[in-house]
């Protein structure tokens, strides 16, 4: 491994159940990491929408198209699929958004498809599987809240689609206090979504550390860069999309200008 990232100081603030393996390309690149966790992901598991995801996972033999947008969706849609599916249905087609959440969707040892580099909903969207869909039954595996594109494009074809919602994303209680306490100034920050995006920024704010948007901001995405430069980051870059390869290039390019 290179170590074109020598002397760069890096702040990374992916989920900590997350954050591993991507410190660890980091460091490999010979960055200095430093970590704090701007998102969390809390399980819905209490409640009526735990009954709902019950509902939805019980009737998975009814879905023609069974779409998972992160990680996280894969992991705990296994949790509720592995206790009352110990062997799939037949039916369903799996898509997943991005190729790391294609590998952990084959790993259950099931055939998906992804929507490759682009890691987005528009790229999912692109796939000739999704074009018609007429009368179909769609279930997007996801969190609470977030884009809607999907589930609107595809009733605009014709579609019948339900989201499976699994977790909650929530701004870790130590986070702000965790940024006001962080003395150095880094190189460069990375976020992973919007949602964290917008926790950093709020965080910025309630710690007084406006020097942080200063910093190199490398993003998923362009959408997410342009959200960026609205709240304020001076230095927003997008990679091509939110895999560790795809960051770290968008970091390297950053600081080999």
């Amino acid at each position: 491994m290179t170590s074109e990232l020598r002397g760069v100081r890096v702040l990374t603030t992916r989920p900590a159940h997350q954050s591993t393996d991507w410190c660890a390309e980091l460091a490999a690149a010979g960055a200095t990491v430093d970590s704090i966790p701007m998102l969390a992901i809390e399980p819905i598991d209490t409640g009526p929408a735990c009954q709902r995801i019950r509902d939805q996972v019980l009737d998975f033999d009814q879905v023609e198209h069974a779409i998972f947008v992160s990680r996280n969706a894969v992991r705990l849609a296994f949790d509720w699929l592995d206790s009352y599916w110990p062997q799939l249905p037949a039916g369903p087609r799996y898509y997943a958004i991005g190729a790391a959440t294609a590998r952990d969707l084959e790993s259950h040892d099931v055939t998906c498809s992804s929507a490759g580099g682009g890691m987005d909903s528009e790229a999912l969207l692109a796939l000739p599987a999704l074009q018609r869909v007429e009368g179909e039954r769609v279930l997007v595996f996801r969190g609470a809240g977030g884009r809607t594109l999907i589930g609107e494009t595809l009733r605009e074809r014709g579609a019948r689609v339900d989201y499976c919602e699994l977790y909650h994303r929530t701004l870790p209680g130590a986070a702000a206090g965790e940024l006001a306490g962080y003395s150095v100034q880094p190189d460069a920050i990375t976020v992973h979504s919007g949602e964290t995006l917008d926790n950093l920024a709020h965080c910025i704010r309630t710690s007084g550390r406006d020097a942080l948007y200063r910093a190199a901001l490398v993003c998923p995405s362009e959408r997410v860069a342009e959200q960026a430069r609205a709240l304020g980051f001076q230095h927003a870059t997008a990679a091509a999309n939110a895999g560790d390869r795809a960051m770290l290039a968008a970091l390297r390019a950053f600081f080999s200008r």
